[in-house]
């Protein structure tokens, strides 16, 4: 029965996933291990990565597969404003940001652009699951989170793609400027971020 159960269990994983199934998955599920190497026979599944295995039919999300590698990373600046729908344009490079001494390969040798933030309090303000354009759940900061990043860091930004979004996020109906500002503040950059807000919110 307890066989039969596991099965039941990998079966009805791999269905509400859409067509793959990770290592992560079946022991979270208390699952032995032996259950996923039997599954991925007798559905002739593709290992993609590490403990990602997929049907062959199964379309790539390469959001998903860096997440699940690196779990750590939250998807951040350009990579949230497309996963947001802030931007229509899709990043060169994954932008993510992760935790003080995180550092799972080094980002001289990686296309992604890593962010590292030294406070826990910040790195975990506005985490939020979101879905990719295929539909896959990943990790990205929201909306309010996003815009404080750019602000705080608007030296840095491409001066169209900043402009952009902030526009963009002026225009959202589920804007929520006050949580906005409580970010801000947690951020130490309230007074910047009203003021720029200020004037974004008054263009028309």
């Amino acid at each position: 029965m307890q066989v039969e159960n596991n099965y039941s269990k990998i079966k009805e994983l791999f269905r509400t996933n859409g067509g793959y199934i990770t290592r992560r998955q079946i022991d979270s599920n208390n699952i032995p291990s032996w259950f996923l190497t039997d599954f991925v026979r007798r559905e002739h599944l593709q290992k993609i990565d590490k403990g990602f295995y997929a049907d062959e039919n199964w379309l790539q999300d390469d959001f998903l597969i860096f997440q699940y590698k690196y779990p750590k990373f939250i998807y951040s600046y350009e990579s949230a404003l497309f996963l947001l729908d802030m931007t229509d344009n899709l990043p060169a490079n994954f932008e993510v940001t992760g935790p003080k001494n995180y550092r799972p390969f080094n980002p001289k040798d990686s296309e992604a652009i890593v962010h590292a933030d030294t406070k826990d309090e910040t790195y975990n303000l506005g985490i939020t699951e979101i879905n990719t354009n295929l539909g896959n759940t990943v990790k990205s900061y929201n909306a309010e989170k996003t815009i404080c990043d750019l602000i705080k860091r608007q030296d840095h930004i491409d001066s169209e793609t900043f402009i952009k979004a902030l526009r963009n996020y002026a225009k959202r109906s589920d804007k929520n400027t006050n949580r906005l500002m409580e970010y801000a503040s947690i951020m130490g950059i309230a007074k910047k971020v009203s003021d720029t807000m200020m004037v974004v919110l008054n263009e028309n």
